[in-house]
């Protein structure tokens, strides 16, 4: 079954390809399909809602359309009155249908829209009746889970539990009357504060009574097999990023094929998007453990020019030349600019707390260098 990740207008492109790239690092019957992002168009006006404290933004009934968690915490950062952008359900779902219609997609497939955008119940996510379109909003996951959160867990755990709902349950009905008002550490927890939603993403957990749903719904081994492969690398990579810092204990990187693409194999498989310069000289910096001093690189040209010829869309030789001859000038800014960019990407990748593992440091006029453990880099170059 394909599971058709769309992507709203609003949805940064990087969380968006994170979130897809973190599902589809598990193989198994559920395959999930970016979209045709020019398919997806915000052409229905928002409104805007304002909230005035936080009781009003935190409540939400039980016996609302659909089963999802409450957004209640006594620890919520957002400021009142806030202003929020919201969709009804019914735009939504109905951009939903909008793609299916547009790329005939089977209707045995799934359609998952992720936005930014609120939505009319205050709801993380939601289903239409007919149970193959959801929505999943993707924004203030760090007034829950602070700043330090990387948001691609709590998406992609949303992605999967639906999608977990559709096997488990027949319709709508059904999901509300699965729903636990006392958490009790399972996928349908109704939750109703912050520690409690943490508690269950990090459980990743489904309890006996909502195992037997799938048993009695005859859902395939191998598809509850993805499911909790998912979940329990999902919590994985989320235990593991916390506790990182304490125990001194970076990822590992990994290096993948021809194009070496680089990869925090222990942060869910997160990548590090590199331009062609860039991930010539991170690569580079990399292959010297003992640092070279910037004012040196021209001893190394050749190397780093085998390096760029590999990942430049450039095939003349002239042209790739003239801009190795250009980043490797110690007169010139090029490489400073180039090395500014690295460190702001690895930053933004992993954090502030294991930023200093993977950067490339070093005081001006010193040697460059990056700390990593070589030990802890995999390379696979298949």
């Amino acid at each position: 079954m394909n599971v058709h990740l769309l992507r709203s207008p609003e949805l940064s492109e990087e969380t968006y390809r994170n979130v897809l790239q973190l599902l589809q690092n598990f193989q198994g019957p559920m395959h999930f399909i970016p979209c045709e992002e020019e398919i997806i168009e915000d052409t229905i006006r928002t409104k805007e809602r304002i909230w005035n404290n936080k009781d009003d933004f935190e409540h939400l009934e039980i016996n609302s359309f659909s089963a999802q968690e409450s957004r209640n915490s006594s620890r919520f950062t957002i400021k009142f009155p806030y202003l929020e952008k919201v969709k009804s359900w019914k735009q939504l779902f109905t951009e939903c249908d909008k793609y299916r219609k547009t790329k005939k997609i089977s209707e045995n497939d799934l359609v998952v829209l992720l936005t930014d955008i609120g939505n009319e119940l205050n709801w993380f996510g939601g289903v239409d009746p007919n149970m193959k379109n959801y929505f999943i909003q993707t924004s203030n996951w760090e007034h829950f889970f602070g700043n330090t959160i990387d948001i691609r867990f709590p998406i992609a755990y949303e992605v999967i539990i639906w999608a977990m709902r559709y096997f488990m349950f027949e319709n709508n009905e059904a999901i509300l009357k699965g729903v636990h008002k006392k958490s009790i550490g399972c996928i349908m927890d109704f939750c109703e504060d912050k520690s409690q939603i943490i508690i269950k993403m990090r459980t990743a957990d489904v309890c006996d009574t909502c195992m037997n749903h799938f048993k009695d719904r005859d859902t395939p081994t191998l598809y509850t097999r993805q499911f909790f492969e998912i979940l329990d690398g999902i919590r994985n990579s989320m235990t593991f990023r916390s506790r990182s810092v304490l125990l001194q204990q970076p990822s590992r990187l990994e290096i993948r094929g021809y194009s070496r693409k680089i990869f925090f194999t222990d942060l869910g498989g997160l990548e590090l998007r590199l331009n062609p310069k860039e991930k010539s000289i991170y690569l580079f910096y990399l292959n010297h453990p003992e640092g070279i001093i910037i004012s040196h690189l021209q001893d190394y040209k050749e190397e780093i020019t085998q390096l760029y010829s590999r990942f430049s869309n450039q095939s003349e030789p002239d042209i790739i030349n003239r801009a190795i001859e250009t980043l490797i000038n110690p007169l010139d800014n090029d490489i400073n600019v180039v090395l500014s960019r690295i460190n702001g990407k690895i930053k933004k990748t992993v954090g502030e707390s294991l930023f200093n593992y993977y950067c490339i440091c070093g005081e001006r006029g010193d040697r460059k260098k990056i700390l990593l453990d070589r030990e802890l880099i995999i390379n696979n170059m298949n």
